[in-house]
């Protein structure tokens, strides 16, 4: 998929190459000096800024020469030097024919690439901390398919760790099961809570029980670990109904305990044993552990002044870490250990048409992972456990050493009140991913009654959709490394960069090309408007835009674009009447009008966000 911009600013390119070798100067990688320019020209480059440095000339007479020697470029109707910079023109019909013109294509096929995000606990609901991970995995897949990979979405359950064990010791202890009158992921984290609470008062009492209740469910066919996997499985049934409310949707759930069924612990240890990367230590601080040192591993210094230089894997008692655990699934992950997993149908139909599968004990065979890239969306303070990760597999070398292992980091998500903590229960409250919906669907509906005049079904479903925009837009718009302080009095709004205005936006632009009917008078004016163009130009961006998001691995690339897009049509549609157009220009205003609406429905689906026909 080559965008007309990218096929203008490659020709643009080669000729100014051309041209500097022509004056006697060389320069490498030159289409990376040419970009959008809104001050000089439609595109700039610097390439003679760098030539000028390197051979210590004056910048723009290196320019002028190169500008002089360029010969014509395929919708460049001139060049222009200024400051040192070769500014060229575009010829805007041409450039403006071509946009509007140019057909939907395919991607070029990029290969298989793996994404995990969600990966909640089973013993709680999801709270806003799970929500922003889910909302950014779900946006990642969204445009790294539309970037042309071949996406698997999967979603890690982790039923053997030490909450699990608590959980279980807490419900067993008490002979608890669920009352009627509750969600079933609610009433496991309430409960969780309290077993946290009860178990920091009496600690010495509950510890040897939860030891040895960790034991017995880690054991493949004990009542423990039967009873564990119903109580997951029915979590995860609950978080998923949150999870299809937010139109968020897998295609494998992969379970801890499975991993350790399938002894992929032992045979990754195999590997790291055979390879020196892993040993095990026969005396002092970690006599009985299998361990890495880091010291041999770190070439690039990423845990330098680190002071825990030597990583557990497996403990004294025999116990996996997190760590040790993580390294086997991502050699399944990549290929390097075979695919030994059985495979059954978890639900046969998500909301979205499609199955989701789960590893199981029973099955068949499929060929889920097995990817060269994979990307794990976890949160910025387990950037340390990612980086070993990746150093391990490039020791390991071969498949494993070939495979890109991406950590999607991201900060924090803030209460107003303070931080949020599962096993202190600050996600109560009205911090439950399901209660920040049901309180965005009625604030919409209040906003939209004020607003629209629509019957109450009608209502209802904009109010939905326009609470998930809101919700999504908010999350999303933020620069992954940031903290976040979630606001739905900020959110919710059909005024300023939220996800309601794009959504507006959008309808608008519907509703003209709807009124306008069908048309196939598409004449371009000689004389295009500077409104006109300019939207025309930020259009032209959006295959570029979504290799840049890709690329970069940041959804914010796209909301950063949607608002720029939205502002350009908001001015042109000020300025320039569609439906009332002068002669000769009405056609134009629709195509232009319908690009724009495709564009922003385009954008607004890479955020999983509904872009509706009317408001």
């Amino acid at each position: 998929m080559v965008s007309v911009l990218r096929e203008v600013i490659s020709e643009a390119a080669a000729a100014i190459g051309d041209a500097a070798h022509a004056c006697g100067y060389e320069i490498d990688n030159i289409e990376s000096t040419v970009s959008i320019s809104k001050q000089f020209g439609d595109i700039s480059s610097s390439a003679a800024m760098k030539i000028a440095k390197r051979v210590g000339a004056n910048a723009a007479e290196v320019a002028g020469k190169i500008a002089a020697a360029m010969k014509p470029v395929r919708m460049l109707k001139k060049v222009s030097v200024e400051g040192g910079y070769i500014n060229m023109h575009l010829d805007r019909k041409a450039f403006a024919f071509a946009v509007l013109s140019k057909g939907n294509e395919a991607p070029q096929s990029r290969g298989r690439m793996l994404i995990e995000y969600m990966s909640v606990n089973p013993n709680k609901p999801w709270h806003i901390g799970h929500l922003r991970n889910a909302l950014i995995g779900d946006a990642l897949a969204n445009i790294y398919e539309a970037h042309g990979y071949e996406v698997e979405r999967q979603d890690y359950i982790d039923d053997l760790g030490l909450q699990m064990a608590e959980l279980l010791w807490w419900l067993n202890t008490n002979n608890l099961e669920k009352p009627q009158d509750k969600k079933y992921d609610l009433w496991l984290g309430e409960e969780y809570v309290k077993a946290n609470k009860h178990i920091e008062e009496h600690k010495e009492q509950a510890k040897d029980e939860i030891d040895e209740m960790m034991g017995l469910m880690s054991q493949d066919g004990t009542d423990e670990s039967i009873r564990l996997r119903h109580i997951a499985s029915e979590c995860v049934k609950a978080q998923y109904q949150t999870a299809f409310d937010y139109k968020i949707y897998h295609n494998l759930m992969v379970w801890e305990s499975d991993i350790v069924r399938e002894k992929l612990l032992e045979k990754s240890f195999e590997v790291m044993l055979s390879k020196g990367i892993a040993r095990k230590e026969q005396s002092g601080e970690y006599a009985g552990c299998v361990v890495v040192d880091l010291a041999g591993l770190d070439a690039k210094g990423e845990m330098k002044g680190d002071k825990e230089q030597v990583k557990v894997l497996i403990r004294s008692n025999g116990a996996a870490t997190y760590l040790a655990k993580d390294i086997a699934y991502h050699m399944w992950k990549t290929g390097v250990l075979e695919n030994n997993f059985c495979y059954s149908l978890f639900m046969e139909r998500q909301p979205n048409g499609k199955p989701i599968y789960t590893t199981s004990r029973e099955g068949k065979r499929m060929g889920f992972g097995n990817a060269g890239i994979v990307v794990n969306v976890i949160d910025a303070r387990q950037s340390q456990p990612q980086s070993v990760l990746r150093m391990v597999f490039k020791a390991i070398g071969g498949k494993a050493e070939s495979s890109e292992i991406r950590h999607i980091a991201y900060g924090e998500v803030q209460l107003e009140t303070g931080s949020i903590s599962g096993r202190k229960g600050t996600w109560m409250n009205g911090y439950t991913a399901d209660e920040v919906l049901s309180e965005a669907v009625r604030r919409a509906e209040a906003l939209i009654t004020s607003r629209f005049e629509m019957g109450a079904q009608e209502k209802a479903n904009v109010a939905r959709s326009v609470a998930l925009a809101a919700i999504k837009f908010e999350f999303l718009k933020t620069g992954l490394e940031k903290t976040i302080t979630f606001s739905l009095k900020r959110a919710i709004n059909f005024e300023g960069d939220t996800g309601p205005y794009h959504q507006y936006m959008h309808a608008r632009a519907n509703r003209i090309v709807l009124e306008a009917g069908a048309t196939t008078d598409m004449k371009i004016p000689d004389d295009i408007e500077d409104s006109e163009f300019s939207l025309i130009k930020m259009i032209a961006q959006t295959d570029e835009i979504v290799a840049k998001a890709s690329n970069e691995s940041r959804p914010n690339v796209i909301t950063d674009y949607l608002g720029a897009l939205s502002s350009e049509f908001s001015g042109f549609y000020e300025r320039c009447p569609v439906l009332k157009a002068p002669e000769g220009r009405r056609g134009f205003r629709i195509a232009l009008t319908r690009a724009f609406r495709d564009s922003s429905a385009a954008m607004l689906k890479l955020l999983g966000i509904d872009a509706p026909e009317r408001m």
